[in-house]
């Protein structure tokens, strides 16, 4: 896939997210800005695309707060800058709590993901395939009609890589 199909693609979740997001209860609304956030992670992770910061968190202020973003972005960048990239995928994600109080909201998910690093400069994988279990509580205030998220703490990281060792 190209980088410009990608790009139109990402382009088309996050307006059909945002259409479609004003129709949803809360629960569902926080749950949307969550899978976006980690469809996010999956997708710029493992793209060539070099955004400049400005942009990124311009593309991620519906979904995630200005210090969010921006850890997310250096995080992603760093990798990229040492030529590495994640192929990640989101085998699982279970909405544990979702608790609601006013303009604030916490969720908490059980999330499984699988994924390897790999070189670009030398077309290798230079960390094997790894499966990690997340317990993760997500904290989010609702700005506009959208639910933000604007703290993430991981409560628990289980990881097993291909051989089946933890």
């Amino acid at each position: 896939m190209t980088v410009i199909r990608k790009i139109l693609v990402l382009l088309l979740t996050v307006g059909l997210f945002l259409s479609a997001h004003g129709r949803l209860s809360d629960a569902e609304k926080i749950k949307e800005s969550i899978v976006l956030y980690t469809k996010i992670i999956i997708d710029e992770s493992k793209s060539d695309r070099h955004r400049d910061i400005n942009a990124f968190v311009k593309m991620m202020e519906d979904i995630a707060d200005h210090q969010i973003a921006k850890k997310l972005y250096i995080w992603i960048q760093s990798w990229h800058e040492n030529g590495l990239y994640m192929d990640a995928k989101l085998k699982k994600i279970e909405f544990i709590s979702i608790k609601v109080k006013g303009n604030t909201a916490t969720a908490q998910t059980e999330e499984l993901w699988k994924y390897r690093y790999f070189d670009r400069r030398i077309n290798r994988i230079v960390k094997p395939e790894t499966e990690v279990f997340y317990q993760v509580m997500y904290y989010l205030e609702r700005k506009r009609d959208n639910w933000v998220i604007t703290k993430i703490d991981v409560i628990k990281e289980v990881q097993k890589n291909q051989e089946g060792r933890k």
